[in-house]
């Protein structure tokens, strides 16, 4: 069966021509023997040739049958990277039930499911369906050979057991390479609403996993050089960089970025991940031509839209684009569609929720900032998530909380020069004038074009308000040396 499933496309040819000759010669035969007896009949059509005929039809029909139910050929390829993708592949096996009860079987199976639909939803990922992962039931499994077996990247495997009045899941998600365990995670709730504990506990690991499978696939992008990279290994790069959000990081995301769409000009992700970029690099004034990078990043959001309308990623990319630099409204709707899509897309979350406080609407874009920072409070993007719930405070006058949010993402990441701006602000707002200009000193360490006009010049973009409120508390505190310094 293997060798039919390897050979499956030529095999399939020949039993096609196979049974269109013998079709052909079986109705030659029956035209002749309706024949007039004075007609003189070909030899190859006597009766012993004819039954020869029938037999060969029926032996090449019943081989289409066997090719046809054999392997399914929409399985994954035995290499683990798409070659049209190179999208990682996931198989979630079934959770073993180890409680005493039996009846949990149910629900170790329902949990189960529900990771695979979640998972399903994210277009970084090809999910093994349950038909072929849940083959595995009851079995004490070598992961190595599942990943054989069913051509994935990653295993996801685990147990429920039920301990009187508590339930206990335990997850790890492993690679298929090398056996490593990448990430385990166990969940201890109590077993009361258990349909609310089901849907909280499969959730979070749904997510967990995105995050941790994106991780092990940019660290496997890093230790592999960039002449072996493929396009989705340079989106992976690229990611990474965007993890830690300065001038130079994003310098190298748009070059990492480009190669990609160069080697896959159709890769709509890609493109969305460059226009994202370039737009908010223009926000904050990096490079030579912001207006020229807007531009060129609007043409590449609308390809990207045109290739794939409907990938929540790229929904994300352009959204998150569009809501940075004045068409805010038509953001804001992209983002929305994006999380339509993936409700639990923590970045999309975020970025929606930043996006509606950048155009006065902050009330309303808090829920989404929070909900992104309960999904995912291990992400390497929370430091983005709080500083944009901190803006969405400032905007509110919520001083003391905006701080709070500020310092939480200063403990993530005190890279990214916009956090400290949004502390000086908060400190301003409580009439803590020391504390604001000492949080605009450390803004000015992290890159060295901050200034006054800097400020100005980017929130005249990126905000709806261009920016009044922000800097209607800094300008009149701003510091002399500071100011002399930047702007000379």
């Amino acid at each position: 069966m293997e060798w039919l499933a390897n050979n499956e496309s030529s095999l399939s040819a020949i039993a096609a021509i196979i049974a269109i000759i013998a079709g052909v010669a079986v109705v030659a035969r029956l035209i002749w023997t309706r024949m007039p007896g004075d007609v003189k009949r070909p030899a190859f059509l006597s009766d012993w040739r004819n039954v020869g005929l029938v037999l060969l039809g029926v032996l090449a029909l019943i081989l289409m049958a066997v090719l046809a139910l054999g392997p399914d050929s929409s399985e994954p390829a035995k290499d683990t990277n798409s070659a049209a993708t190179g999208k990682p592949s996931v198989a979630v096996l079934p959770l073993n039930n180890i409680s005493d009860d039996p009846e949990q079987a149910y629900l170790a199976d329902g949990i189960a499911e529900d990771v695979i639909t979640l998972l399903s939803r994210n277009p970084r990922f090809f999910v093994i369906a349950r038909n072929s992962s849940f083959t595995y039931r009851g079995q004490a499994v070598d992961v190595r050979k599942v990943g054989e077996e069913l051509g994935v990247r990653y295993v996801v495997e685990g147990s429920l057991r039920k301990i009187g009045e508590r339930l206990r899941v335990t997850i790890q998600l492993i690679d298929t390479a090398n056996g490593q365990h990448l990430w385990a995670e166990q969940y201890d709730r109590p077993f009361a609403e258990i349909y609310d504990l089901q849907d909280e506990i499969t959730n979070g690991i749904a997510v967990a996993l995105g995050d941790e499978i994106f991780q092990a696939e940019i660290a496997r992008a890093n230790s592999t050089s960039t002449d072996n990279l493929d396009a989705w290994g340079l989106m992976m790069r690229a990611n990474q960089a965007l993890s830690n959000w300065n001038q130079g990081s994003s310098t190298k995301a748009v070059t990492l970025f480009r190669a990609a769409v160069d080697l896959d000009p159709d890769y709509a992700l890609a493109k969305a991940g460059l226009a994202r970029t370039l737009c908010w690099r223009a926000a904050n004034q990096w490079g030579d031509k912001p207006g020229e990078d807007i531009a060129k990043a609007y043409l590449l959001g609308e390809e990207a839209l045109q290739v794939a309308p409907n990938d929540p990623l790229v929904l994300f990319g352009v959204g998150a684009c569009y809501g940075l630099t004045g068409r805010s409204q038509e953001g804001v709707r992209l983002l929305k569609r994006a999380l339509a899509k993936q409700p639990n897309f923590a970045m999309a979350l975020g970025a929606l929720g930043f996006s509606l406080a950048l155009n006065d609407k902050s009330a309303q874009g808090l829920p989404y900032g929070q909900k992104a920072l309960q999904l995912a409070p291990q992400s390497p993007y929370v430091y983005l998530y709080e500083s944009w719930r901190s803006i969405g405070l400032l905007e509110l006058d919520r001083f003391e909380e905006a701080e709070q949010s500020a310092l939480r993402a200063l403990e993530s990441n005190d890279g990214w020069v916009w956090t400290w701006i949004y502390l000086a602000v908060a400190h301003a707002g409580q009439g803590d004038i020391e504390g604001a200009k000492q949080a605009l000193y450390s803004a000015s360490k992290r890159d060295s074009s901050f200034s006054l006009n800097y400020l100005r010049e980017a929130t005249a973009v990126i905000y709806t308000n261009k920016g009044k409120n922000l800097l209607a508390l800094l300008e009149p505190i701003w510091p002399e040396d500071l100011l002399a310094t930047s702007e000379d």
